[in-house]
């Protein structure tokens, strides 16, 4: 969720105007703190919006997948190959690499091989249009179940941060622009959203601190899932330094950083409380390189003990697909449409943030008055955005990606 970043929808039903069009939210008034996907059920909005960008995540890692896949131990004795994706959300990030994990496999074990592909996400996840995609109601992208036999799909709703399937049940398992997200809020950063100049060590230490527990948690419930031999993929949103300026960044920074701006405002003006402000800390953490590789690193570690060994870790940019188009429109049509780059550029990172801003609003507020205020914060970052430069925005994604096997 860059940030639980992750996938598609019919694209007739998303006719946005110039302005922010309100979208039905569903909420779920007796659950505090439940993640809300935004959107009408089943209409895979999730996706129609992000999708565009996250279909290009999978790339670095592509080649890698398709042939470490074929290693994978499996006899007859398997009554069937496991897949499985972790923060699936609405299916469009995995399809394609499905497709042609499939395709591999098939070709490689035999046509009449049987395979299960199982989607997690949480309890409150869109997965009717998730199954609209795997049945092709939805139609984009397409989906590899309308063209191939012995291919079942099920879904799990069950966090990650818990043991989703049975131990030792799963071949090739894969988590993209997930795993950032933590199993609880920490800290407290009082000035922001998220961390940034302002925020103290002590806010700092406490947010590292719960995302290095969740990293061993998250990793380890994947390792007691996996089978011997099998396949770990994870690509988390990553913190780096930027060679040019030597600036500490992370993914979609400006963006959270005008969020943090409009928000700051809502409460000095006093449309929301300094309570709700602090409330709406993101519960996420955005980590390095070596952050990732430590419990790995580590030979004494409990990760390196359950088996699980890196096969590679690497960093690659993914180019922000927002920005190129509205460069592209520029530059062949002459049309330095802005408007339309603010409009899909929060169109699509409201989906991840949404939820944030929901929860964190006062429970004495009315379903209405809550929507309405998380309304006009969009609407207000999205005119906003329109009077900026793009290039402010231009967000060319560092994602780091783990290949890992259980041994």
């Amino acid at each position: 969720m860059a940030f639980r970043i992750l996938c598609s929808g019919i694209r007739r039903h998303l006719q946005i105007g110039k302005t922010i069009t309100s979208v039905p939210v569903r909420h779920f008034a007796n659950i505090p703190g439940i993640y809300r996907p935004y959107g009408k059920t089943g209409d895979g909005n999730y996706g129609s919006t992000l999708g565009k960008q996250n279909v290009g995540y999978v790339e670095p890692v592509r080649e890698r997948i398709l042939s470490l896949a074929k290693t994978i131990p499996f006899t007859g004795k398997d009554s069937a190959f496991n897949i499985a994706d972790y923060g699936a959300a609405d299916g469009y990030t995995a399809m394609a690499i499905f497709h042609e994990l499939l395709a591999t496999l098939k070709d490689h074990h035999g046509p009449d091989t049987q395979f299960q592909v199982i989607y997690e996400d949480l309890e409150m996840n869109d997965f009717n249009s998730l199954f609209k995609r795997m049945s092709g109601i939805i139609p984009d992208p397409p989906s590899y179940l309308l063209e191939m036999d012995n291919v079942y799909v099920l879904a799990s709703g069950t966090n990650f941060y818990k043991q989703c399937v049975p131990p030792n049940s799963i071949h090739f398992m894969m988590s993209i622009t997930a795993a950032q997200w933590l199993s609880r809020t920490p800290t407290t950063f009082k000035h922001s959203l998220y961390k940034d100049a302002e925020s103290s060590a002590e806010e700092t230490t406490a947010l590292h601190k719960q995302a290095e527990l969740d990293w061993e948690t998250f990793v380890l419930r994947r390792s007691r899932e996996l089978k011997r031999g099998g396949l770990l993929v994870v690509c988390v949103c990553a913190e780096v330094d930027d060679r040019n300026t030597g600036e500490n960044r992370h993914c979609v920074q400006s963006f959270v950083g005008l969020l943090n701006e409009v928000w700051k405002e809502n409460c000095v003006t006093g449309k929301i409380t300094k309570e709700e402000f602090v409330n709406t800390n993101l519960t996420v953490c955005l980590r390095t390189m070596e952050q990732v590789r430590k419990p790995f690193d580590d030979k004494t570690s409990p990760v390196s003990k359950s088996g699980l060994t890196l096969l590679s870790a690497e960093t690659a940019v993914i180019p922000d697909v927002f920005y190129n188009d509205w460069r592209e429109k520029k530059d062949k049509e002459g049309i330095d449409d802005r408007e339309e780059f603010a409009r899909k550029y929060t169109s699509a990172h409201r989906n991840w943030s949404n939820s944030t801003f929901m929860n964190g609003l006062s429970d004495s507020r009315s379903l209405e008055e809550t929507e309405q205020v998380v309304d006009g914060l969009y609407v207000d970052v999205e005119k906003r955005m329109a009077r900026m430069n793009p290039a402010i925005f231009k967000d060319d994604l560092r994602l780091i990606y783990l290949v890992i096997r259980k041994e």
